[in-house]
């Protein structure tokens, strides 16, 4: 669809009375003259003596620009010249009764080319019931009899206005999210807010888009209002098995909209109604939309795992000679142990305990690669932060005494926040781990870091700053790199990868401010579950 520049305030009049569209015309546009005659003419239609609109005109809320035609055949005329010329009518106002083609005859004419433009029928007399125009015009339409007020007139074009001016921006929105490259949290988030729009125009206030397994089971990937809850959408995912095959259906309790493997189920919780023509392929749209917009994800992640694995494999021969320091250590410590075990018991209990150490490393290289390659999913829960300093300092002493480093804690007050526990743990001892390194290859004198947490309205800000030398230029662009060690001994070089990756994980946000005084890591985590 080509994309509408401007608010489309577009109105065409379709009625074979000239001082009936002239009538529109005084209502709807500035007034420049006006005479007796159309002013008695007017009180023919609208429900008044004089027509306000015509002895003071308030100020509309939008401008309208009107075309007008005298008969069906030229009002579907007038209506494929716009569509041509890409100036579509938001609104159409049509007479029911005309000679040659009536009122209806004309719509369906207009809906085999336009099935967007708001219709409403004005006339004092009908040959049809309000079921027949549904059923040949469609659903969206309105029906106004003859006579109602001036005000009533504008009421209605400023709804109808908006109304195609709203399904337009939605639609023009869905298009956009299928070229979207983003995280799965960032699509949820955006298909979420989509799905309120859409099902709110299917006349829903509950909706869930669901993906189909091989196993013919449907799984909800987002839901709102009641089909949040997982025990309501399964109950209603367990009916969509028959369902398959059906592009669309309807029942009195929920509409299903189906593509491929996916689908789009709204429940009716004010009973069964009609689906607009216009509501349904806005739902198609963003059904179609989304499910491209998944598979690029999909994609997307596919090929991390295999830069992930690529990168692993390039990086087998590092980590396995770094693995053969550890292991060689616990293997010359076991046949010590058993050389000594008689004669020097505590020789053994200094040998388990160095063994005891170099396992840990080894066990710490083995949890960095499958961290980094297997993208485990987070287990949010409320956290209070001193059950996780206590063991972050229990962790982080083992290391910090080695390089004789002190770690100082600043916090204004205890908190509790949303997170995944043991990630963060891993995020701050990362941190705290990569300041010591860093502090212990520059040789600093008296070396400290400091592990500081506030609470703000935003959200929660967790920072670790070292008194080192700083982050030299041309490695702040490598950071984050896996495997960049940046002339480190031992290690995988995936401490701050795997930071990175479980801070986004949070849709949290990392920063690095350095200088010749230290470098401060800056980690911040919404405040959202």
């Amino acid at each position: 669809m080509k994309s509408i520049n401007k608010f489309n305030t577009r109105i065409l009049v379709i009625d074979d009375e000239e001082t009936i569209r002239d009538s529109f015309r005084e209502i709807l546009l500035p007034r420049k003259s006006g005479s007796r005659l159309l002013e008695e003419a007017s009180a023919g239609l609208f429900d008044d003596d004089i027509p306000p609109i015509m002895k003071q005109r308030s100020d509309s809320i939008f401008d309208f620009e009107l075309e007008e035609a005298a008969n069906g055949q030229d009002g579907l005329a007038t209506v494929q010249k716009a569509l041509t010329e890409n100036r579509p009518f938001a609104a159409i106002f049509v007479d029911m009764r005309m000679p040659g083609w009536d009122g209806l005859r004309t719509v369906q004419h207009i809906r085999k080319i336009d099935e967007r433009a708001e219709i409403v029928f004005v006339t004092a007399y009908s040959d049809y019931s309000i079921d027949e125009v549904v059923d040949k015009a469609g659903s969206n339409v309105s029906y106004h009899c003859k006579p109602f007020s001036v005000e009533e007139i504008r009421q209605i074009a400023t709804k109808a206005v908006y109304e195609w001016n709203k399904a337009r921006n939605l639609e023009e929105l869905i298009e956009i999210i299928a070229f979207i490259r983003a995280q799965r949290w960032q699509l949820d988030a955006l298909l979420n807010n989509i799905l309120h729009q859409v099902s709110e125009m299917v006349g829903s206030l509950s909706a869930m888009l669901a993906k189909r397994t091989v196993q013919n089971i449907y799984k909800k990937m987002v839901g709102i209002g009641k089909l949040a809850n997982d025990e309501i959408a399964r109950k209603y995912l367990s009916l969509l098995p028959d369902l398959i095959g059906r592009e669309i259906y309807q029942s009195e309790d929920f509409a299903y909209f189906q593509v491929e493997k996916y689908g789009i189920l709204a429940l009716f919780e004010t009973g069964g109604q009609a689906l607009k023509n216009e509501h349904t392929y806005l739902v198609r749209l963003f059904l179609e939309h989304a499910v491209q917009a998944v598979t690029n994800l999909e994609l997307q992640e596919s090929l991390i795992r295999k830069e992930k694995l690529s990168a692993v494999g390039q990086a087998v021969g590092m980590i396995a000679h770094d693995l053969r320091g550890p292991i060689g250590n616990i293997c010359q410590g076991i046949e010590l142990s058993e050389e000594m075990a008689a004669a020097n018991p505590g020789f053994v209990k200094d040998m388990n305990r160095l063994m005891q150490g170099e396992a840990k490393k080894a066990l710490t290289m083995v949890n960095d690669i499958l961290d980094f390659t297997r993208n485990s999913e987070l287990v949010k829960s409320p956290v209070d932060i001193r059950p996780l300093l206590e063991s972050v300092q229990k962790s982080a002493a083992l290391f910090l005494e080695q390089f004789k480093i002190p770690l100082q804690i600043e916090m204004a007050a205890p908190f509790y926040f949303p997170s995944d526990a043991s990630k963060m743990e891993r995020i701050l001892i990362n941190l705290i781990k990569n300041a010591a390194e860093s502090l212990h290859q520059s040789k600093t004198v008296s070396p400290r870091i400091i592990l500081s947490m506030e609470k703000k309205h935003e959200g929660f800000w967790f920072r670790v700053t070292d008194n080192g030398p700083g982050i030299p230029e041309q490695m702040l662009d490598q950071l984050f790199v896996p495997f960049a060690t940046h002339g480190k001994t031992g290690g995988t070089g995936l401490g701050l990868a795997i930071v990175k990756q479980f801070v986004e994980a949070h849709k949290g946000k990392i920063s690095v401010d350095t200088g010749l005084k230290g470098t401060t890591f800056n980690v911040w985590l919404p405040d959202e579950m």
